[in-house]
């Protein structure tokens, strides 16, 4: 939403000022931009739509000064959102007028600056600028809300133009609350995410967009990773360090037909950052990831997924059974003597696999009893 305070803060005005006391008036939402250049004829104030941001220097007032009252009162009448006038024809606002805007709360302002079509243009700009951010965050509001797969490639098409096998989405938020920060992020953030797709050959494209009061990234692939925690997942985690001070959430690599789970996992991941600071993987969460995935039954199973697959990945590479293990284990409540009796295995060889399981998983601090409770998650029917 742009509002009167935006445009009193472009760099286009030498000076602006409040011609009378009007509270409230920097919060008005401005909705359009218009002009007014020479006498009305009759009826032609109704071209004025409320929420309008008015610019006019009066210099049909310059023989007739009543005519300058008639215009401004018929403007504040409209509702405009403001009117801007260049001390020209017109240097004191006439009381009649100042009293209408205290009233009416349409505030009305003296401004200097060379050319008032370079603050018009700067303000269309930014009404552009706004529109096209309401658009991309319906689309995301769309993604968010339950679609089918194709219905989510589509709209991901349409918001960055992805057309690759996966995505990857990131969630970011600068360290100071305030929308110049998070402005000034965002471009960083694109030539950091720009650099990082000319690394990796793999990279389809990369996109980023604010939405509410974060950034999203957005990196697409060609083809899908052959592990269920990509080469690139760390690399892409250093890279957006560099962004400078941010906190900000990571998802897995995912199919595009489901981008809709990437943004979840970012956005969770980014709860998490804000907890524990700096940059946050999904891939990385364990529990957390769980807690999250309450939230929602497709998240719960791509997190079920993701700690299944980083077994069935080691098996694979190294003609194991943690996997099986890891099930039995689970399904023995924590207990190691029902887990060996269940796999014709000694206790022992089953205390060295639940060692090599907390290795894969990342949890070489945790005890047997905390692995049996994120197992149980894991392996639930």
């Amino acid at each position: 939403m742009i509002t009167v305070g935006d445009v009193m803060n472009m760099r286009a005005f030498d000076r602006i000022w409040l011609a009378a006391p009007c509270e409230g008036a920097a919060v008005r939402e401005v909705m359009g931009v218009g002009t007014l250049d020479h006498e009305p004829f009759t009826g032609s104030y109704d071209l004025f739509e409320r929420g309008e941001f008015v610019f006019t220097t009066l210099g049909f007032a310059a023989v007739h000064p009543d005519l300058a009252e008639e215009a401004l009162l018929a403007l504040i009448e409209r509702d405009v959102a403001a009117v801007a006038v260049k001390p020209v024809a017109l240097r004191a606002l006439p009381e009649k007028v100042a009293a209408a805007s205290v009233e009416r709360g349409v505030p009305v302002f003296f401004y200097e600056g060379r050319y008032m079509e370079r603050v018009i243009a700067d303000l269309m700009n930014a009404l552009d600028d706004d529109a096209a951010e309401w658009e991309r965050n319906h689309l995301i509001d769309l993604i968010l809300a339950p679609s089918d797969e194709q219905a989510v490639r589509s709209t991901f098409f349409t918001i960055a133009g992805v057309t690759g096998a996966t995505i990857q989405c990131l969630a970011i938020q600068a360290v100071t609350d305030d929308d110049a920060s998070l402005r000034a992020l965002q471009k960083v953030v694109e030539g950091v995410l720009a650099d990082y797709g000319e690394r990796w050959g793999d990279v389809e494209r990369t996109f980023v967009c604010r939405y509410r009061a974060m950034i999203l990234g957005f990196v697409s692939f060609k083809r899908p990773p052959l592990k269920a925690i990509a080469i690139s997942d760390a690399d892409l985690a250093k890279c957006i360090a560099t962004a400078g001070p941010l906190v900000c959430g990571i998802s897995q690599e995912v199919s595009l037909g489901e981008g809709d789970l990437a943004l979840r996992q970012a956005m969770a991941a980014l709860e998490t950052a804000h907890v524990e600071g700096g940059i946050v993987r999904w891939t990385t969460l364990r529990f957390d990831a769980f807690r999250a995935a309450a939230r929602s039954d497709r998240l719960y199973a791509r997190s079920a997924d993701l700690m299944r697959s980083l077994l069935f990945d080691y098996d694979a590479e190294h003609d194991s059974d943690l996997g099986a293990t890891a099930q039995a284990f689970a399904a023995a409540c924590g207990e190691v003597s029902r887990t060996a009796e269940a796999l014709f295995q000694h206790p022992n060889t089953v205390r060295y696999r639940l060692k090599k399981i907390k290795e894969v998983l990342g949890m070489q601090a945790s005890t047997d009893r905390e692995l049996a409770a994120l197992l149980q998650l894991v392996y639930l029917p």
